[in-house]
């Protein structure tokens, strides 16, 4: 299974630092060190491909990560964003995710 790469976020939907991008490596590299050995099956990549989606959520819920909102296409593939407002009803967008 060393032969698998990973193209991260190609429609640019989140915002990335170099850091979560690392982290989603890494993580990424331990599933694929995990079914070294097994069938490169349809099977076993989408379990890698799932593991890789949670995990990827976790990161926005968390606010690791967040949506970002000048994409292209905003379609939202992780849920709606959690929007907070201030005192004033205005958006607050340093806690958008």
């Amino acid at each position: 299974m060393d032969k698998l790469t990973l193209l991260l976020d190609p429609t640019n939907e989140f915002v990335w630092t170099d850091e979560t991008c690392h982290k989603v490596y890494s993580y990424f590299q331990e599933l694929v060190d995990h079914y070294e050995g097994a069938p490169l099956t349809e099977y076993t990549l989408r379990l890698i491909g799932s593991d890789i989606e949670h995990y990827i959520r976790k990161l926005l819920y968390d606010g690791e990560i967040k949506y970002n909102m000048n994409a292209k296409v905003l379609n939202f593939s992780m849920g709606k964003p959690r929007i907070l407002f201030n005192n004033d009803g205005h958006l607050q967008d340093d806690n958008k995710i």
